[in-house]
């Protein structure tokens, strides 16, 4: 599995982006519902997070996005399932 500390200071950037908050303001953990995010913010973030890593990403896993680790650990889920196996 890729390791999801790769993901993590863009994913950080693209949820202060837009939530219009300080990239700083937002530690790895810091539950996204402390920070206001909806739902819809939430399948918004998968969106972008799957464009930005040209990966899909299964809606179940929705549940998972609660914070930027657990972002992360999702995307790193997604691309190591996308490289071929030798």
């Amino acid at each position: 599995m890729t390791d999801p500390g790769a993901y993590v200071e863009e994913i950080r950037r693209i949820i202060a982006f837009a939530l219009e908050i300080p990239p700083e303001r937002l530690a790895d953990t810091t539950p996204f519902d402390d920070l206001g995010m909806t739902s819809r913010q939430r399948i918004q973030l998968l969106a972008r997070a799957e464009v930005t890593y040209g990966v899909s990403v299964d809606i179940d896993e929705l549940d998972r996005l609660v914070d930027i680790r657990g972002v992360a650990e999702v995307i790193a889920e997604a691309v190591a399932a996308q490289r071929p196996r030798a």
